[in-house]
């Protein structure tokens, strides 16, 4: 099942980048979510990952779900 308000590794990057893209520099952006510029740079860069901070200064929030499916019955 998708959800339409669902999004990817890429949508967040995106997100992210538009966020800072909004601000004077990195520097900034990085005081307004309350991390250091290398913290942010780290996680733009994929080395780290995404911080709560940086999620919620950028409009978004990390959500996680459980899911079940059927699976075929082994025989043993």
């Amino acid at each position: 099942m998708t959800r339409s308000n669902s999004i990817d590794d890429v949508d967040v990057c995106r997100i992210v980048n538009r966020w800072v893209a909004n601000h004077r520099n990195e520097q900034h952006a990085a005081s307004v979510a309350g991390i250091s510029r290398q913290a942010l740079n780290a996680q733009r860069n994929g080395l780290k990952p995404f911080s709560d901070r940086v999620l919620a200064a950028a409009g978004l929030r990390r959500v996680v779900t459980v899911h079940y499916e059927f699976v075929e019955q082994s025989h043993v």
